[in-house]
């Protein structure tokens, strides 16, 4: 876990601080390969949350056979559209929208959205 705590970020009289500063140094590099949450409430707006991205990865392992004998298959695509709505429907479920959302204009609350996926190489005849 890594935390940041900046200062003075937008200060332009100060340069190589806030954020360019610690990026000048290196010390954001270790950040490239991993989770981020960049909280900042900075422009004394209220904050009912910040953005930030989790990132993820799901793996389904299948039974590769012909297409038109789907009974004797396990389709690893079907497998993970599954886990994925289940795993968004407990998200949303779990962090509905601040009531305070629509007072504030805000244009999209909290979401959580694929955005990748990648299955093996094979023939289109094959699941």
């Amino acid at each position: 876990v890594v935390t940041v705590l900046i200062a003075t970020e937008e200060a332009i009289d100060k340069p190589g601080q806030g954020v360019d500063g610690l990026k000048a140094a290196g010390h954001l590099e270790e950040l490239k390969n991993g989770t981020c949450l960049w909280i900042d409430a900075s422009n004394s707006e209220p904050c009912i949350g910040t953005a930030g991205a989790l990132q993820w990865h799901l793996t389904a392992t299948g039974k590769r056979f012909h297409s038109g004998f789907p009974h004797v298959t396990v389709n690893p695509v079907e497998l993970v559209s599954d886990a994925v709505k289940e795993i968004q429907d407990r998200f949303y479920k779990d962090f509905p929208p601040h009531p305070e959302e629509k007072r504030y204009n805000f244009k999209v609350g909290s979401t959580m959205k694929p955005t990748q996926m990648a299955s093996a190489k094979g023939g289109i005849n094959q699941i």
